[in-house]
């Protein structure tokens, strides 16, 4: 056995009180331990670099425009629905709301309102 493996033998009888071990991450701490608890640094996110931000809104710009065209062509299938079918098609409504959180999502990123990028960064659809 190494030095590391060895333990004390404790034989039937020993009249020593077993150690108690703490649970680990509880923050208490018995006498004689070095522990210091957790630092006092948090993780942040680093400040996104302008010209990355900028890159982004430009990406997001073209693809604000093909949204935009893929919402017209949902409009003029659900207004074809409509016509002949006499009824909305859910599929399409559903689709339309999504289509309109994402825009709006780009929309609030690209005015730096917020620091979130939309989808494909984050869920496709609107909260639930």
């Amino acid at each position: 056995m190494t030095e590391e493996n060895k333990t004390e033998d404790v034989k039937p009888g020993d009249d020593r009180d077993p150690r108690v071990l703490e649970e680990p991450g509880t923050g208490e701490q018995s006498p004689g331990d070095d522990y210091r608890g957790p630092p006092d640094w948090e993780i942040e996110d680093e400040p996104e670099n302008p010209w990355m931000w900028g890159l982004w809104v430009v990406v997001l710009a073209i693809l604000f425009g093909v949204g935009q065209t893929i919402l017209l062509i949902g409009a003029v299938l659900q207004f074809l629905w409509l016509v002949f079918g006499k009824e909305k098609n859910q599929n399409i409504a559903d689709f339309g709301k999504d289509l309109a959180d994402w825009l709006a999502r780009v929309a609030l990123f690209q005015t730096g309102a917020t620091e979130q990028k939309p989808f494909p960064f984050a869920r496709w659809g609107g909260e639930e």
